[in-house]
């Protein structure tokens, strides 16, 4: 799939769940959570290029 319709997928689910929740957890409530979640992307975002730089300086030790 398309990386780009992907990320237009997840955020207008994240954009419903967010309207569904503020209700319940008013702007505030709502910004936190937005900050969470973009906290948690980023974080798998570290882990991936950590697992890539890994796997980059291994080929590197193995081709020398």
């Amino acid at each position: 799939m398309n990386q780009y319709l992907l990320a237009a997928i997840e955020w207008a689910i994240m954009a419903v769940a967010l309207w569904l929740l503020w209700p319940l957890l008013g702007f505030r409530g709502l910004l936190g959570l937005f900050f969470a979640f973009v906290g948690f992307e980023l974080h798998l975002i570290w882990h991936r290029r950590d697992r890539e730089t890994k796997a980059e300086r291994r080929k590197q030790q193995n081709g020398q």
